[in-house]
């Protein structure tokens, strides 16, 4: 697929078909079954082999792929805060012009899409494709009138899900694109059955978001859409890592070793600790132990990438700002629903939060410092 390719999913304005959904879940759900790699290590699944954290065989006859993406490589990270059905933030994101500055070295000049295509960043987003937040809440409000009247699939409730849908359409298809380069982390919105175990938790906020994007689904697509959604969330990483930073959907409740990271799937506590964890909930120093670990093991200890800079990025909660600081500042939350922002880090100079966290509303290649 080319960018224009791209363009027309996340301008479509009307659900996808349900034998390309079909098509797209099976093709995306098979490729992070079978993501067993040097960067994606395998889980130790014990006496349980081929029941994943959902509670469903994966499929690889008893292996799994580890929740820990761990990639040897010192090219720049995008990280890409909680989407929620902002079609036109994924949009900018991939149009957004790579500032040319030296610092990010053969990226620079390039747009986010043509640097994915030329093998020279790392896309890396920390999850929550579904539900629309604050922008849409009238149309939830609206929605829910239709629900509690047993309208599931009503017009406030599809606008929504093009939006919803739209969005993880285009992820699973740069995912396909790009399955080196592009990573998609779960977040605690990825639930679309809306169950309450194994560390995902039924979700409100609203409306009852949860119960209705789970019964749209089934009233529009039917159960094995549903299912085969199910599936890819329950295949995806949670956890991503490079010589620069390390990055989950949610502050690291506790500080997890190497080997609970990568078995991340097959512990519920685990799993709810990247994904739900609270501001205020996290032990504090479990960040640099965290990275302390990592960087150990893989010998990320030279001058460029140390465990003394590397820094930790998620989203989660939303923040007032470009960004919150916690853990003695080795920490970064990013997650504000009103601005479309994106953080680069790695490259040549060291990362600094007044001039790496850029905002692709505009696509004008500026960092915040300068938009002020």
């Amino acid at each position: 697929m080319d960018f224009n390719d791209f363009k027309a999913l996340l301008t479509l304005d009307e659900l996808p078909k349900y034998d390309y959904l079909f098509s797209l879940c099976d093709k995306i759900s098979s490729l992070l079954e079978s993501e067993i790699c040097e960067y994606r290590p395998a889980a130790t699944v014990g006496t349980e082999a081929g029941v994943g954290a959902g509670g469903t065989d994966s499929g690889t006859g008893g292996i799994l792929p580890g929740s820990l993406i761990e990639i040897n490589q010192k090219k720049p990270v995008i990280v890409v805060p909680d989407i929620h059905a902002r079609r036109d933030f994924l949009l900018n994101i991939l149009s957004f012009k790579i500032p040319d500055t030296g610092a990010f070295s053969n990226a620079g000049g390039l747009t986010v899409f043509d640097a994915l295509k030329k093998d020279e960043i790392f896309v890396v987003c920390v999850g929550d494709a579904v539900h629309s937040e604050r922008q849409n809440k009238t149309r939830w409000l609206m929605a829910l009138e239709d629900y509690v009247s047993e309208i599931y699939t009503g017009n406030s409730m599809t606008a929504e899900m093009i939006d919803s849908l739209g969005v993880l359409v285009a992820l699973m298809e740069l995912k396909l694109a790009f399955p080196t380069n592009f990573h998609f982390l779960k977040g605690n919105h990825e639930n679309i059955m809306n169950k309450t175990g194994n560390g995902d938790f039924a979700f409100r906020k609203f409306a009852d978001e949860g119960n209705m994007t789970r019964d749209f689904i089934q009233n529009y697509y039917g159960d094995d859409i549903l299912y085969l959604i199910s599936l890819y969330e329950n295949a995806l990483p949670l956890v991503f890592a490079n010589p620069f930073c390390v990055v989950s959907h949610a502050e690291p409740r506790l500080a997890y070793s190497r080997q609970e990271l990568i078995n991340a799937r097959l512990d519920g506590l685990v799993v709810e600790g990247l994904t739900w964890t609270r501001n205020g909930e996290s032990r504090e120093g479990c960040v640099q132990k965290i990275i302390d670990e990592l960087f150990e093991y893989n010998g990320w200890q030279d001058e460029n990438a140390n465990a003394k800079n590397a820094l930790y990025f998620a989203g989660h909660s939303p923040i007032q700002g470009d960004y919150a600081l916690r853990q003695g500042g080795r920490f970064i939350q990013i997650h504000n629903p009103s601005k479309q922002n994106i953080v680069i880090v790695g490259g040549s100079e060291p990362f600094d939060l007044e001039k790496n966290i850029y905002n692709v509303q505009n696509n004008d290649g500026q960092n915040q410092e300068e938009q002020k």
